[in-house]
């Protein structure tokens, strides 16, 4: 028999080497010639019968141990039978062993061995044939071997007996470390080696979004399909825009991660890990909600629509927003639309109903949180269906319809006559009394409901002729005579008061003031090396008033109430508000008084012009406080609403005739008139508590780039002389409020051009630089840049001009005249001589 050498190689740090003897061969147990002489005596050949075992098998086996079994022979006297059983394996013959059962167990063999088991018979000793089987021992307690090598210098072969080194395999495609390395013997010429390798586990499953919040997302996701959840830990890592987190551990099936930015989109990545093992990763894309609107109010109301306002969510990029409006329907129906911009009117609606609105932004489809608002449109106008003349001509009987929706009540208007109804007088017949024979009226009858009107179409109605037409005659006569009179009264106690205050001699005379004769020479000359001289002037002017008190505007409950942190007013020249009740700050708004000097309108004291910041959303308001409580009837816009893509003023005047009320003040839109380059709107305020009304005009320049100049002086001079007749018209009202954006640049320049103009018609005096350092005393910036104070020069240098150019046309047109007025003369006399 050969020689059989098995051998392990590992290259690194092990080398198992595993040769076993073989029988007959030196050093192996049970070996030798009596192992010889026991095979010569299984293979001898015995007289015949008995006859060999039936059916030998493997009854059972362990590592150490084997068990046979047999079916006695056929056709003999089990009494008399003996049975022999002898075993060899590598290196390993046992002794013959004797039984008289049909079962045999051999123990004390080798783990994972193979043996030959031989089984005969004996009788009177004569042996039958002996029947072969072959049957292996189980596997031992294996060796486990643990190594961490790296894989270009270590790995696997196999080692033949006598020969060089063959057949290697490379572990190096195992993605992590094996562990439980076993070696044992196979048959008699292989040994198996066998290990394990930590399995990752599978991949979530089903990851995704649960909730979402305008900070936070919350993940969820099912355990991996075959794993063990008990040792299973789950890892989250997220990031966006300019944003990663820190990987987060959890054994839960759900995370919330917070802190996430609103409106924005983040990647998570979840993966499980196992003993070390991470399993693949799931992704998943998923964005926070953005902020929800602020400072949600109703604009304007009309009997079937609403304007609703908002401002932008703070910390949303804006761009990729959209708003959402929602409000219940007709027949409970909900209705829904979307704008991209920070307004929207609702058309469709009922007349005098009560409607909740909840609006709320949307980016990446997720929507934010909604805020609400209520409100009620304008009462449908009625229709007056009759009007009869009564009491002889001295009373009218009405008839109207009912209106659809809600109503309080009704007021009547005939001629100059008011009267209120209350809800029952509709389809009733109303009868007013006071009213003059043989006369025509226009009746209108306002509808009213939760404070708000609405007018129905005026109707002329007639009263009787009943012969009284020479009483009223004369009864109007008197009353002319008496109106007459008392014109003449007023006018004669008014003289007497003119001559008693005897107007103040006017005071302009502004350090550097220039003759108005000088002006055109002064500007040429500032205007050489490209404005050098303009330069200097305002470089002079950029520290004058800084370093005074801002205390009231730098207050953080003010802080939000300033479009722009450096234009603050200071705290001597601010025009405070009166304080609100249980409101820090409420007294406080950003504008400032713009002393001048005393005398007419044109510097009638010391608070002669406000000189203000364009209102915020925040802040509207507070203006319209400001114009009631001054009692100012001109407000002078120099900005648009938006200026190249940004929001410069807020729109704080109504877009229609639906007033818009702003704390215990409404605003109504009376009339418009729009030009090329500005804008002229009516406005009435009314205080809802007092009842009292205002009238307020707004001059609204269209054309007037931010920090920048108008193209041409010509436009604002013609601006300003559509201003002026108004400013002379309203002398005794309080002082007109100029705003643009910050209330500085645009601002500073319309009123030195104002007050200059005003010093040049009185004082034939000029002082631009002097009255533009006294502005900036009282306001920080005023006149903001260096182009604005060249500007202001150009405009009166071309008011002087266009000034002469009228003075010179008015003395050709005096000349026409004269020269006629003498042609007729002669002509005149020619016709005297011939006659």
């Amino acid at each position: 028999m050969d020689r059989v050498a098995v051998g392990l190689g590992v290259w690194g740090s092990l080398v198992l080497l595993v040769s076993p003897p073989c029988p007959g061969q030196p050093g192996a147990g049970g070996g030798g010639r009596e192992a010889e002489e026991w095979w010569a005596l299984a293979d001898r050949d015995p007289h015949p019968n008995p006859q060999s075992v039936r059916d030998l098998r493997v009854h059972a086996q362990t590592n150490s141990s084997i068990s046979l079994r047999w079916e006695e022979p056929q056709g003999s006297d089990s009494q008399n039978l003996t049975y022999w059983v002898l075993w060899a394996g590598e290196g390993d013959t046992g002794d013959p062993r004797k039984t008289t059962d049909t079962s045999v167990t051999v123990e004390g063999l080798r783990p994972g061995s193979s043996y030959v088991f031989s089984v005969w018979v004996e009788r009177d000793g004569v042996n039958s044939t002996a029947e072969t089987l072959n049957a292996s021992t189980g596997e031992g307690q294996p060796v486990v071997f643990f190594w961490a090598v790296s894989c270009d210098s270590n790995g696997l072969s196999f080692i033949g007996p006598g020969a060089d080194l063959i057949s290697p395999l490379s572990l190096c495609s195992a993605p992590n470390a094996v562990t439980n390395l076993r070696v044992h013997a196979q048959t008699n010429s292989s040994i198996s080696l066998r290990w394990e390798e930590p399995q990752a586990p599978n991949a979530v499953t089903n990851l995704r979004v649960h909730a979402q919040t305008n900070s936070s997302i919350t993940l969820r996701w099912e355990e991996p399909q075959g794993s063990d959840s008990q040792n299973l830990t789950y890892w989250v890592l997220w990031a966006g825009e300019g944003d990663t987190g820190d990987p987060r551990k959890t054994t839960n099936t759900s995370v919330t991660v917070e802190g996430l930015r609103p409106g924005s989109s983040y990647a998570f990545s979840v993966w499980g890990e196992t003993d070390g093992v991470n399993s693949t990763a799931e992704t998943l894309n998923a964005a926070t909600a953005p902020n929800p609107v602020t400072n949600l109010r109703v604009c304007t109301q009309t009997n079937s629509s609403i304007t609703l306002r908002w401002e932008e969510p703070q910390g949303s990029d804006s761009q990729n927003l959209t708003y959402w409006v929602w409000w219940p329907g007709d027949h409970a129906t909900n209705q829904t639309q979307n704008t991209m911009a920070t307004n929207v009117t609702l058309h469709g609606l009922q007349p005098g109903s009560l409607y909740t609105f909840l609006v709320w932004s949307e980016k990446n489809r997720i929507n934010s949180s909604h805020e609400t608002q209520n409100a009620t449109t304008a009462p449908d106008s009625v229709t007056i269906a009759s009007c009869v003349s009564a009491s002889g001509g001295y009373g009218l009987i009405l008839t109207w319809s009912c209106p659809s929706g809600g109503y309080d009540g009704f007021e009547l208007e005939v001629g100059r006559q008011q009267d209120s109804q209350d809800r029952s007088s509709c389809q009733s017949k109303v009868f007013l009394s006071g009213l003059g024979p043989a006369r025509s009226y226009a009746v209108t009858v306002t509808t009213i409901w939760s404070g708000l009107r609405t007018k129905s179409a005026s109707v002329t109605c007639y009263t009787e002729n009943v012969g009284v037409i020479a009483g009223a005659v004369v009864g109007v006569l008197l009353i002319l005579l008496l109106a007459g009179l008392l014109v003449l009264f007023l006018k004669k106690r008014n003289r007497k008061q003119r001559k008693q205050e005897a107007p103040q001699e006017l005071d302009f005379s502004f350090p550097g003031a220039i003759l108005a004769k000088d002006f055109a020479d002064y500007v040429r000359g500032n205007e050489k090396d490209s404005n050098r001289g303009f330069a200097d002037e305002y470089q002079r002017l950029c520290l004058e008033g800084e370093g005074q008190p801002q205390v009231v505007a730098s207050a953080p409950e003010n802080k939000a109430k300033n479009r722009y942190r450096n234009v603050l007013p200071y705290d001597w020249s601010r025009v405070p508000l009166q304080p609100l009740q249980d409101e820090p700050g409420s007294d406080y708004i950003n504008a400032s008084f713009m002393p001048v000097r005393s005398g007419g309108w044109g510097l009638g004291s010391p608070r002669e012009f406000i000189a203000a910041q364009g209102p915020l959303p925040q802040t509207v308001r507070d203006f319209w406080r400001l114009v009631w409580e001054q009692q100012s009837r001109t407000v002078v816009m120099l900005t648009n609403c938006l200026e190249a893509g940004r929001v410069k003023c807020e729109h704080y005047w109504p877009l229609n005739a639906q007033p818009c009320t702003h704390g215990h003040l409404q605003v109504t839109l009376v009339d418009e008139e729009v030009t090329e380059n500005w804008a002229v709107r009516d406005l009435q305020l009314l205080h809802m508590e007092e009842q009292k009304t205002l009238p307020v005009r707004q001059f609204h320049y269209l054309s007037w780039p931010d920090h920048g100049v108008p193209p041409s002086p010509d436009p604002l001079l013609a601006f300003w002389k559509t201003l002026r007749p108004w400013l002379d018209q309203t002398e005794e009202g309080g002082p007109p409020i100029v705003h643009c954006s910050a209330g500085v640049g645009r601002t500073g320049t319309l009123i030195a051009l104002i007050v200059l103009l005003q010093q040049l018609e009185q004082e034939g005096l000029l002082g631009p630089f002097g009255f533009v350092r006294k502005m900036r005393q009282s306001r920080p910036l005023m006149v903001q840049t260096e182009a604005q104070y060249v500007f202001l020069h150009q405009c009166i240098l071309r008011h002087l001009e266009l000034s002469a150019d009228t003075v010179a046309q008015k003395d050709g047109e005096y000349e026409s005249v004269v020269n006629l007025i003498y042609e007729n003369a002669d002509a005149i006399r020619a016709q005297t001589l011939q006659v």
